[in-house]
């Protein structure tokens, strides 16, 4: 509780430190923002549609998060900051006038740029054209620190800097959803609205930009390499065409089993032969052995035999022209007449032979003739079917050997058209993927719709400078309490009795103030009068018991106060009755004389001191001058006095400390302050006059009677 108060007293006492200060500092602060500038905020709404929009890409929209947070990064990159401020400085230059105030920039910011412009750059403007000083602009730029345009894009310029804009532009999205919203604020309402709605159009068209150029890259590669490879495809497929083209080639796998089918064929068709040959041969011995002379009669016919030859002959051509079909079958049909016409006399001939054999042997052969006949006609034929045979198996060997390394190559020409048709496939396949992609960032782009424009502010919106004043009001008030305070805790001025206390480990018996010289300088003797009552009645306990009373006023520093209190203090003893002897150095001893200094008593250096009376003794200064510890010992109380305004130096502590190891316990040793203030004598003697009613509460508070009624009475 005693911290709680003295805590209130601190605050107290620098009260007007608190107060005037703090007003002086928000005074300042209040002048010095008279002229801040206003403030205007732009914001505008964006609809994205990457999260939930519709999305042909199920792989691409897992990373929609992602693509939002680059759309929102790629409005604060330097490519789309330094497009935006490049065109509202176009803007500004060609719009600005310096007499009145455009939607586009004030005429007294307008003035300001006007002022910094140099002349060759304002020769690159076009009134009428926009876009063309823009161009102009753009062209003049250069990396160079001399470089007007590079100068005003890279340094510190409040429009136009594109790291300060990157800082003043908020891009934020609302929540989880699909909006982004876009802040910007200066202090010109043209610059402000403009500026986000330059935004608008160039961080669309930066994200078109860099997302298609993404896919446009690779689209253009898969193009050309699907381009290489048809051509590749188509040349290889064009190699094969000729090639069948060249070597007669309709379909190799049905040609070649149609030639497999013939050759089994002409194998049953070779053992159907043999074995006609070798019957019709047995049968035609068999039956020349029968017919005796008239066999041997028909081989030496000149006639039979040439219709035989004919036969063998005519047989021959037909069995040719069977294995070797043609669409025009007269001549076949007409060898077949022939060979019909050619049996035919043949057996006439044979019939004729046979009976002229017949009438001379008296024996029919016509039988045994048809039958031998029939037998050279199968043997004929046969022998005939055979030369054909040979003929054909001759064209199927050759066949074979031009169709087997035909088949290695078509195997190669079609295994080099699969490989590439594979690639030209899974190349297709990438560029469609590539397309697909294509078609899934234009909807992504096309999704992008400014929801809430950007609205050209008409009023400011509410200025800092109440936020400042208040601030440097708070700050200063800050700076006064931690000034104090640093005080408080590093002074060793004794000031009051809290404080006497803590530096010198001791206790204060009381206070006497000092003289007011301006306010309460009428009420110095009336306060006098109560502070030293107030010490006589916490000093006058101390004499209870004691044969001699004697006090002794000790000081560790020059006008400390000891005569004025010793007089103080026997004026008033001597007023209420008492008997009082003040005993002072140099007046009624010396402080030098070997006398004092060797005193056992103070009867040695006053004899004449009687009992009855009360001896007040002021000693002199202690840092100059020894006190024999038996007078300290024989006083009722040592008083050490201390001015309150001073400060307890090292010294003086360890004067007091040795007081403290001389002295007998039960003598008591304790302070007494001087030239104390007002509230250091209160907290001995109560309230001090005067006692007006905010005397009465002040004090009131001081002793916490935050709810006490009563009135203090005089």
């Amino acid at each position: 509780m005693e911290l709680f108060r003295y805590i209130v007293r601190f605050f107290y006492r620098i009260r007007w430190w608190m107060i005037l200060l703090p007003l002086i500092a928000a005074i300042i602060a209040w002048f010095l923002t008279r002229n801040m500038d206003k403030s205007y905020d732009v914001k505008t709404t964006i609809y994205t549609g990457i999260i939930t929009g519709y999305n042909v890409d199920v792989s691409d929209s897992r990373n929609a998060h992602v693509h939002l947070s680059n759309l929102m990064n790629i409005i604060t990159t330097e490519r789309t900051l330094k497009a935006v401020s490049l065109r509202l400085l176009t803007r500004c230059l060609i719009y600005g006038d310096l007499e009145k105030n455009t939607s586009y920039i004030t005429a007294e910011h307008f003035q300001q740029l006007d002022a910094i412009v140099p002349r060759e750059v304002k020769a690159l403007i076009d009134k009428q054209n926009e876009e063309k000083t823009l161009n102009n602009l753009i062209a003049y730029e250069r990396p160079n620190a001399s470089n007007f345009i590079y100068g005003l894009l890279n340094y510190d310029h409040p429009y136009f800097s594109v790291p300060i804009l990157s800082q003043k532009i908020k891009v934020v999205q609302l929540g989880n959803s699909d909006l982004i919203e876009i802040g910007y604020s200066a202090n010109d309402p043209g610059i402000a609205y403009n500026t986000l709605e330059i935004l608008n159009e160039e961080f669309v068209k930066q994200y078109r930009d860099l997302r298609y150029g993404e896919t446009n890259n690779v689209i253009e590669f898969f193009r050309q390499e699907l381009a290489r490879l048809h051509t590749q495809l188509t040349a290889a497929e064009d190699s094969l065409i000729q090639y069948n083209i060249e070597h007669r080639i309709i379909n190799y796998g049905e040609q070649t089993e149609q030639l497999t089918v013939m050759d089994a064929q002409y194998q049953l068709m070779d053992n159907d032969l043999l074995v006609n040959s070798s019957t019709s041969r047995a049968l035609i011995d068999f039956y020349e052995y029968k017919l005796g002379d008239l066999a041997k009669a028909m081989r030496t016919n000149n006639e039979f035999m040439d219709n035989l030859n004919n036969i063998s002959k005519l047989n021959t051509q037909i069995s040719t022209m069977e294995i070797t079909p043609d669409k025009d079958n007269s001549d076949l049909n007409q060898k077949k007449e022939q060979l019909e016409q050619a049996e035919k006399s043949i057996s006439e001939l044979a019939m004729q032979l046979s009976e002229e054999v017949a009438s001379t042997n008296n024996v029919k052969y016509e039988d045994l003739v048809d039958q031998w006949l029939e037998q050279v006609v199968i043997r004929e034929k046969t022998q005939a079917q055979i030369q054909a045979r040979d003929i054909m198996r001759e064209k199927l060997d050759r066949d074979f050997l031009y169709f087997s390394p035909i088949g290695a190559t078509i195997s190669r020409k079609e295994r080099n058209i699969n490989f590439v048709e594979g690639n030209y496939m899974e190349i297709l396949e990438a560029l469609n993927a590539a397309i697909l992609r294509q078609k899934n960032l234009e909807m992504t782009a096309a999704t992008l719709k400014v929801m809430n424009p950007p609205l050209f502010p008409l009023t400011s919106s509410p200025t800092a400078r109440r936020m400042i004043i208040l601030a440097v009001l708070l700050g200063t008030l800050l700076l006064v309490i931690g000034y104090f305070l640093i005080i408080e805790l590093l002074d060793r001025t004794l000031r009051d009795k809290m404080r006497t206390e803590r530096i010198t480990d001791s206790k204060v018996l009381g206070a006497f103030p000092r003289e007011s010289k301006l306010r309460y300088r009428r009420y110095n003797k009336a306060i006098d009068e109560m502070a030293i009552k107030q010490l006589s009645t916490n000093i006058l306990p101390y004499f209870d018991g004691k044969e001699q009373r004697i006090i002794n006023l000790l000081s560790t520093e020059d006008m400390d106060g000891k005569s004025h209190l010793a007089m103080a203090l026997e004026e008033y003893w001597n007023s209420i009755g008492l008997n009082v002897r003040r005993i002072t150095h140099d007046e009624d001893f010396l402080s030098e004389d070997s006398q004092y200094v060797q005193a056992n008593s103070v009867i040695d250096i006053c004899p004449d001191l009687s009992d009855d009376e009360i001896a007040i003794v002021e000693y002199p200064v202690l840092k100059n001058n020894p006190l024999p510890p038996s007078l300290l010992n024989e006083a009722s109380l040592n008083l050490m006095v201390a001015r309150a305004n001073r400060t307890w130096k090292d010294t003086d502590q360890l004067m007091y400390k040795r007081l403290l190891d001389v002295k007998d316990e039960k003598v008591p040793l304790l302070f007494c302050l001087t030239q104390a203030e007002r509230d250091t004598v209160q907290d001995f003697t109560g309230q001090l006059p005067p006692y007006t009613p905010f005397k009465n509460w002040e004090y009131r508070i001081f002793q916490l009677g935050l709810t006490a009624t009563e009135h203090i009475k005089r």
